[in-house]
Order: C-alpha cells, then sequence, then structure tokens
C-alpha cells in the first residue's frame, strides 16, 4: 500500500517507485510478468488509473513492456539514465524540482545586450543573475542537463540557496520577497550540444538534445526568470496529456 499525506510525489510515482524496487530486488524478474492491473490495484489500494499511469512511467524508462492479452512483461533491471518529466500544473514542476539535484558552477551578473536580451525576451540593458549549473536525478546516476538560469537582480537574494535547497526558483522568490508567479511559457525545440557543454553532459559535441525554456512572470506581466535547460536526447522524455474540453450542450 502506497502512503497517503506523508509522501508528497503523486500516487502513480510511489506505485511505479515500489514496481522499480521490486524489479531491482528480482522479486519481479526480467523475462517474467508483473502482477495484473486488477492484482496492483488491490495491493496498492489505488485506482485502475493510477495503475496505469505507474506502469507508464516504467514503460517510458524501457524496463517494461506491455501488450494486450499478455500483460505486462519486465524487460531489464535499470537502463540508461534519463529522466521523464509530466508539467501539467506548477506543483509538479515544483516537484521535478524537489527530485532533481542543482550542481551550481558559476554564479554572476551580467546586463543583457541585444542578442541576450532577445534570447530571455526582455528589453536590452536590464541587469540579472545569472546562474549556470549541471542537473542530476536525485540519485545522481546521471547528468539530466545543463542549466541556464536568469533571475530579475531584483531577487539576486535568492542566489545563494540555488543548488542547496531543493526547491523551485521561483518558490524561493515567492517565499523571500512576496512575488508571486502567475504565468509561465514554455518553448521546446530541438537543438544540438555545443561544444563547450558536450564534456560536462557527457556526450559527444553536436549530438541531439532538447532545449527547454521557461519564462516566468509575476504581477503586471513582469519576467522575474528565465531558465534554459539543455537535455542530452536519450535522456530525457518530455510526456503531456491532452484532454479535449468538455463540451456543453444546451436544453
Amino acid at each position: 500500500m502506497v502512503k497517503r499525506g506523508s509522501d508528497r510525489r503523486p500516487l502513480y510515482m510511489q506505485v511505479a517507485h515500489n514496481l522499480i524496487k521490486g524489479i531491482d530486488t528480482k522479486q519481479f524478474p526480467v523475462g517474467g510478468l508483473l502482477p495484473t492491473e486488477e492484482e496492483l490495484r488491490a495491493q496498492f489500494n489505488v485506482s485502475r488509473h493510477t495503475i496505469r499511469e505507474a506502469i507508464r512511467h516504467l514503460r517510458t524508462q524501457g524496463l517494461v513492456s506491455a501488450r494486450r492479452g499478455v500483460g505486462t512483461r519486465v524487460e531489464a533491471r535499470n537502463t540508461e539514465p534519463r529522466y521523464s518529466q509530466s508539467l501539467p500544473s506548477l506543483a509538479e514542476l515544483a516537484q521535478y524540482a524537489s527530485e532533481t539535484v542543482l550542481d551550481v558552477v558559476s554564479t554572476g551578473r551580467v546586463t543583457a545586450d541585444a542578442g541576450l536580451a532577445e534570447q530571455l525576451g526582455s528589453r536590452a540593458g536590464k541587469t540579472w543573475m545569472h546562474v549556470q549549473g549541471v542537473r542530476h536525478a536525485a540519485d545522481k546516476k546521471g547528468v539530466t542537463s545543463w542549466t541556464d538560469i536568469y533571475i530579475d537582480k531584483a531577487f539576486g537574494g535568492v542566489t545563494k540557496d540555488i543548488g542547496v535547497r531543493r526547491v523551485a526558483i521561483y518558490t524561493l522568490i515567492e517565499r523571500k520577497y512576496g512575488e508571486g508567479v502567475i504565468e509561465i511559457q514554455q518553448d521546446i525545440q530541438a537543438a544540438l550540444v555545443p561544444k563547450e557543454r558536450a564534456v560536462a553532459l557527457g556526450v559527444s559535441p553536436n549530438s541531439p538534445a532538447l532545449l527547454i525554456t521557461r519564462r516566468y512572470f509575476g504581477s503586471g506581466g513582469r519576467l522575474i526568470e528565465v531558465t534554459f535547460n539543455l537535455h542530452p536526447a536519450e535522456r530525457f522524455i518530455y510526456s503531456m496529456r491532452l484532454t479535449r474540453d468538455a463540451v456543453r450542450k444546451s436544453a
């Protein structure tokens, strides 16, 4: 049975963690089948939807495969480190920050020239705090990204806590300055790993990557933070679920 209340992770992640532990300890050996959905639902006392989400997570890790009429087969005990992220809400974005570790490489102050201002989506001449680092999974088994963080200098006091406290930076800003994030704009695009980042990421120069840019806006549309996360292609999966808007029919 999963913990409720004391564990802040989504239920499906708690179930997935237990199943991964079972695979690692050979409770569920490679080549064998996991218990059925109904058996897992009863074991963990969760909904069928939760079980299916947990299995989906294991599939994205390459640990299991599922075939209709056969079941869920264990394919491996471990895989090449990669991170699967699903971010339908601010809460889960904060969870991502708590489940990963950022090793800060450098911290400094930069005044945006025309080129940087265009990248950030801000005006030229504005001063930002610039933090660079390498992000790992919580167990530090693999690097998940190179991260560039730009913070409005008015909130620069939070830089001393970055990499020390495993919480989202916008949460640090809100706690210290009372400036809450109202909106996040996110862009995802294909990219190549530049030579100067290849060693830190442990990949070849010009290898494929995923670049995720997030712009955080506070009250009045003020841009308070921008992050660039460069993920080696084979180590990161970004997943999202789209649902059709409900259609109301008038009587």
